[in-house]
């Protein structure tokens, strides 16, 4: 059986289980991690933003990643595919990605740039961390932007992908550390369903309203 309804059910049991600092900003990775994320704003209180990354699909498998590509076109490439990939298929690939990373970052944030956060806490949220690369090329991002500290949380991961970012992140929490092989997100939730932007926008809207929106903060 599933774990969570849907990805605002694992973002609000999230919310119950992981303490977060007061001064912490949510950064959602699009497009699974902004009910995720969104929810957790809203049950915590604080600030929300989306940090524009995405991996880098396997070429003879979309669904997995060889690693992935931020909004300044860093790409994070997983050690494991080195022998499989030439560097004519990775540029290509990161080349195409990048360009939907720009759009994304102009429909759901409106182009906006991101904001120093010193003084803060960056909590990168998905709806569920599978190699961990996506989240890593997250942290590189907002390591720039000079953060107190940066953790990774997300309702579900495989045990030795948490091992993994703990050597990045300063915290890694887990609602569900899975040690089955093959490991699959989609299999933890009853509804798993590919995210559309008018989705991430209605999350955005209200988010807005609430004013929990962090790049429109004054």
């Amino acid at each position: 059986m599933a774990t969570f309804r849907d990805r605002i059910d694992a973002g609000r049991r999230l919310a119950e289980k992981v303490k977060l600092p007061e001064n912490s900003v949510v950064f959602a990775i699009p497009r699974g991690g902004v009910p995720v994320g969104y929810a957790l704003s809203v049950s915590k209180g604080i600030p929300f933003d989306i940090v524009v990354v995405r991996k880098l699909p396997i070429p003879w498998n979309p669904e997995a990643g060889f690693g992935a590509i931020t909004l300044d076109g860093n790409v994070i490439l997983n050690p494991d595919f080195k022998e499989y990939l030439n560097g004519k298929t990775v540029e290509e690939t990161a080349k195409v990605v990048h360009r939907e990373v720009i759009r994304r970052n102009e429909v759901y944030r409106e182009g906006r740039g991101y904001r120093d956060l010193t003084g803060k806490v960056a909590v990168v949220v998905d709806d569920g961390f599978a190699s961990g690369y996506t989240a890593v090329a997250a942290y590189h991002f907002l390591k720039r932007l000079n953060p107190d500290a940066i953790v990774a949380v997300a309702p579900v991961c495989p045990v030795h992908t948490k091992e993994f970012l703990e050597r990045f992140f300063d915290a890694v929490y887990c609602l569900v550390e899975s040690r089955d092989l093959p490991f699959a997100v989609a299999s933890f939730y009853e509804d798993f369903h590919d995210l559309t932007d008018e989705e991430v926008l209605s999350y955005v809207e209200d988010l807005k309203e609430r004013g929990l929106l962090y790049w429109e903060e004054a």
